[in-house]
């Protein structure tokens, strides 16, 4: 059994979704992203509404136990996000994702923060960006927001961590997301890091949809974890994101 806590559907096929079961995975968690800038509102709410609908739908068709993920990614923020952020706070989720911060602007600052308060509100876990360009002051600037608003460890993961911003998160009570894709983590790099700073806090995703080729490198990595894969890849999610 293995857990998948980062992927996008809707980037991918039936058959895909299938391969993804047939290589051992058993869970995955569908992160809600919208891959240009939405002209209006409503269309993050009927996205949110497709996901927890439609394609939690499609998942079962493939066997998979999907755990849907909505919320406002810096890079899809609509005029009027107010709206999207009464939607969300007016109804039940089972995780926040993916939020976070790609450039820290004054508004990806204020959409992260007001999601992440309706997140304790509501007693949701959130999965956060990081981004791929100035990772490590972006991390810098994430930190320093989630203890501003004292955000319990326990209700977090930073996801994508790669060597520009282990340190930092490491010496945090923070999940720590492992992304195994190219551009982000090699198999033996996760390792690397799981070795070197123990599995207690460590989650593998794959990040797979919308073109990434990433279909079975949790099972891949896995196999290399050897008697650590039990805890990054099935428990650690497992826990977090309370199935």
């Amino acid at each position: 059994m293995l857990f998948d806590p980062h992927v996008h559907t809707e980037g991918l096929g039936l058959s895909d979704l299938k391969k993804m079961r047939e290589c051992g995975i058993t869970h995955i968690c569908d992160l809600y992203f919208y891959p240009i800038k939405p002209l209006f509102p409503q269309t993050l709410i009927d996205g949110f509404r497709k996901l927890r609908e439609f394609e939690k739908f499609r998942c079962s068709l493939a066997d998979l136990k999907m755990i849907p993920a909505v919320g406002i990614h810096p890079r899809s923020i609509p005029p009027d996000y107010a709206t999207v952020l009464n939607f969300l706070g007016s109804n039940d989720w089972d995780a926040f994702g993916e939020i976070g911060l790609e450039i820290a602007s004054k508004e990806e600052i204020d959409v992260f923060e007001k999601q992440l308060k309706l997140a304790m509100e509501k007693d949701v876990p959130c999965i956060i960006h990081t981004p791929g360009k100035n990772k490590r002051e972006i991390t810098i600037k994430t930190l320093e927001i989630l203890d501003k608003l004292n955000f319990p460890e326990e209700l977090a993961v930073i996801d994508h961590v790669n060597f520009e911003n282990l340190d930092l998160v490491a010496k945090r009570g923070f999940w720590i997301g492992l992304t195994v894709q190219e551009g982000k983590l090699t198999k033996e790099e996760a390792v690397g890091i799981v070795e070197e700073i123990g599995e207690v806090k460590c989650i593998l995703n794959s990040d797979a949809g919308f073109g990434n080729n990433v279909l079975t490198t949790v099972a891949e990595t896995a196999k290399l974890l050897g008697d650590k894969a039990k805890k990054v890849c099935f428990e650690n999610a497992k826990k977090f994101l309370r199935v």
